[in-house]
């Protein structure tokens, strides 16, 4: 989609019988989907995605209070704010998240992503570690774990982290020749064990 298109704008809708609480969220989810969709990561936010993300948050902001600060659309917050490239402004909701509902996986990332961006490094470490202790499994939390742990120079942790997302996972090992987060540690004997393919 170009990114110089308008995105139509539908008329708000006053919260109510008329536009129940899970149509605001279900529309604030739509638009931060629609929104991500054009964003590349560490480039400037297009025009298009950032007018999807603030509509996402504009429909967020007809929710009361308590249901604005709830576990899905803090995470919507956070995520939408996150994208626009706010990433002081996301952690709040993000921290929301995450502590509501542990096993979501998005908010930890985020809440990685936005510390990783704000040069708090060990911040994102310790984001990370926490959804690992409610999601020991998961693949992608052990992988971004092993990018910041080889940023910080831990060479033993990562290569760690690394190996069990890519037993996991073997999709991982892929991602491992472009990302630039493993440069710090791309020619340690144990990264290219970790991520070569013996036939």
């Amino acid at each position: 989609m170009p990114n110089d298109v308008d995105t139509p704008k539908p008329p708000p809708i006053p919260v109510g019988e008329a536009a129940p609480r899970q149509v605001l969220l279900r529309r604030a989810a739509g638009y931060l989907e629609l929104g991500e969709l054009l964003v590349e990561p560490d480039q400037e936010t297009p025009a298009t995605a950032r007018r999807l993300l603030e509509r996402a948050l504009a429909e967020l902001r007809q929710l009361p209070e308590e249901m604005r600060s709830g576990p899905l659309a803090s995470l919507i917050e956070g995520e939408a704010l996150r994208a626009l490239g706010s990433w002081q402004a996301a952690l709040g909701p993000l921290e929301r998240a995450a502590e509501a509902d542990p096993a979501r996986l998005e908010a930890w990332l985020g809440l990685g992503w936005c510390y990783k961006r704000l040069d708090r490094l060990a911040d994102a470490i310790r984001a990370l570690e926490s959804g690992l202790a409610a999601s020991p499994r998961q693949p992608i939390l052990l992988y971004n774990l092993a990018c910041y742990h080889s940023l910080a120079g831990n060479v033993t942790v990562a290569i760690d982290h690394l190996t069990r997302a890519i037993a996991i996972d073997g999709r991982f090992r892929d991602l491992t020749g472009t990302e630039r987060d493993f440069d710090p540690i791309r020619t340690d004997p144990r990264f290219v064990a970790a991520t070569h393919v013996v036939v």
